[in-house]
C-alpha cells in the first residue's frame, strides 16, 4: 500500500508581523474585505476608496498604530479603521487608550471612525478588559473562516486563500500555547441568568460578546453590553464608547455601579466636572477618570452611577432583586443619555475647548 505522505507546513511557525502583512495585502487588493472589515466595527459598509497603511505614526505621541484604513465614502465623507493585532505579546500601558485618543484627534477630518483588534479567541479570553475597550473584536478564527469560504473557488486565488486560512490557523495555534484563562462554569450559569433578565426587564440594552460566553474566567466581574447597538441612536460622536454593569465580586468596597464612558474625553474633568454633575444631578451621577500621561493626554471620562453591589460567584436567587435594581439603573442611565443628545453635544463642545486651552 502506498504511504500517506506526512504534511509539512509551507510555513513552520507564525509570528504577529506575518498577519499584519496579510491584513495589510487584503485590505490594499481587496474592497471586499474592507467592507467586511467595517461591517465588524460598525461603520459603513459602502467604500468607494480606501488606503492602507501599516505602522503609522500617531498623531499626539510616538506610538505608533499596527494598521490604518483610510476611506472614503459616497458623498465624499471619509472614515477611518484603527486596527490592533494581537498574536500573544501583552498589552503596552495605555494602549487601547492611545487609540482612543487618536481617534479623538482625528474627529475633526473623519465623520465615521472606529478601532478593533484582531487577535485569536484564546487572547481575547485571557485579556478580555483590554480587548473589550475596542469597539470591536475580530477574531483569527473568524478570519481563518472568511478566507476558508473564499479558497472554494479554485485556482490561483482560491491557493491564496488557502494559504491565508493556512496561515491563520498556525498563529491560532501558537496563540494556544501561551496563558489559558480558565473558564468558570459558575459564572457562566450567573451570566445567562443575568443576560435572560435583560431582555426581560431592559430588552433594549443588548449584551456584548463577553456575557454571552458558556463560561467566563475568574477575573470577570463585568457585564460589558454592546454599547454601539445600546446606543445606535446617537451620534457616533457623543456615543459612549463602553457602557457596563460593574460587579465588584459583590463588596460593597469596591466597584459597584454601572457606567458609560466617553473615550478622549477625560483630560477635561477638572473643568468640567461640576457642571456636568449639575446637568446630571437628576441621576445622582458622578464622573471620574485616570489621570492624562504623556502618553495618554487624553483619556477616557466615566460617568458612574451606583449600583448595589453583587457577587457573580455567590447565589443568583438570593441577589436576584440587587441584579434587577441595577439593570433598572443602566436603563436609566441609557434613556437619559438618550433623551439628551443635545446636551452631549453641549458636553463634547466644552471638553474640545477645555482641552485646547490646557
Amino acid at each position: 500500500m502506498p504511504v500517506a505522505e506526512e504534511f509539512i507546513p509551507t510555513l513552520t511557525h507564525a509570528a504577529e508581523r506575518d498577519i499584519d502583512l496579510l491584513l495589510v495585502e487584503e485590505l490594499y487588493a481587496s474592497p471586499l474585505f474592507v467592507s467586511w472589515m467595517c461591517g465588524k466595527a460598525g461603520l459603513p459598509t459602502v467604500v468607494e476608496a480606501s488606503t492602507v497603511l501599516h505602522s503609522k505614526r500617531r498623531t499626539r505621541n510616538r506610538r505608533e498604530i499596527d494598521i490604518f484604513v483610510d476611506m472614503t465614502l459616497p458623498k465624499r465623507t471619509k472614515a477611518a479603521l484603527l486596527i490592533e493585532n494581537k498574536l500573544d505579546a501583552t498589552e503596552q500601558p495605555d494602549q487601547a487608550e492611545s487609540y482612543r485618543e487618536e481617534l479623538f484627534a482625528l474627529a475633526d477630518r473623519y465623520a465615521d471612525r472606529a478601532m478593533l483588534i484582531v487577535c485569536p479567541e484564546q487572547y481575547q479570553a485571557a485579556h478580555r478588559e483590554f480587548a473589550g475597550k475596542f469597539d470591536a473584536v475580530v477574531t483569527y478564527e473568524e478570519l481563518a473562516r472568511y478566507f476558508s469560504g473564499k479558497s472554494t473557488s479554485g485556482g490561483i486565488e482560491g491557493g491564496r486563500m488557502r494559504f491565508r486560512a493556512e496561515l491563520l490557523e498556525q498563529a491560532i495555534n501558537k496563540g494556544r500555547r501561551g496563558y489559558v484563562a480558565v473558564p468558570n462554569e459558575e459564572i457562566g450559569d450567573f451570566n445567562a441568568a443575568y443576560v435572560a433578565l435583560l431582555a426581560e426587564i431592559a430588552p433594549e440594552i443588548l449584551p456584548g460578546p463577553s456575557m454571552l460566553k458558556a463560561a467566563n474566567p475568574d477575573e470577570s466581574v463585568s457585564m460589558i453590553f454592546d454599547h454601539t447597538r445600546s446606543f445606535a441612536n446617537l451620534p457616533r460622536e457623543i456615543r459612549p464608547t463602553r457602557f457596563a454593569h460593574e460587579f465588584g465580586r459583590g463588596q460593597s468596597h469596591r466597584a459597584n455601579y454601572v457606567s458609560a464612558v466617553f473615550g478622549g474625553w477625560g483630560a477635561a474633568l477638572p473643568a468640567v466636572n461640576e457642571r456636568f454633575e449639575q446637568d446630571a444631578r437628576e441621576l445622582g451621577a458622578s464622573f471620574t477618570a485616570k489621570p492624562p500621561t504623556k502618553v495618554r493626554p487624553n483619556p477616557g471620562l466615566v460617568m458612574i452611577c451606583s449600583t448595589p453591589a453583587i457577587n457573580n460567584q455567590g447565589d443568583y436567587g438570593q441577589q436576584r432583586q440587587a441584579i434587577v435594581a441595577g439593570i433598572q439603573r443602566a436603563e436609566i442611565l441609557r434613556g437619559w443619555l438618550l433623551n439628551n443628545g443635545p446636551l452631549l453635544q453641549s458636553w463634547k463642545r466644552q471638553v474640545k475647548e477645555a482641552i485646547t486651552r490646557s
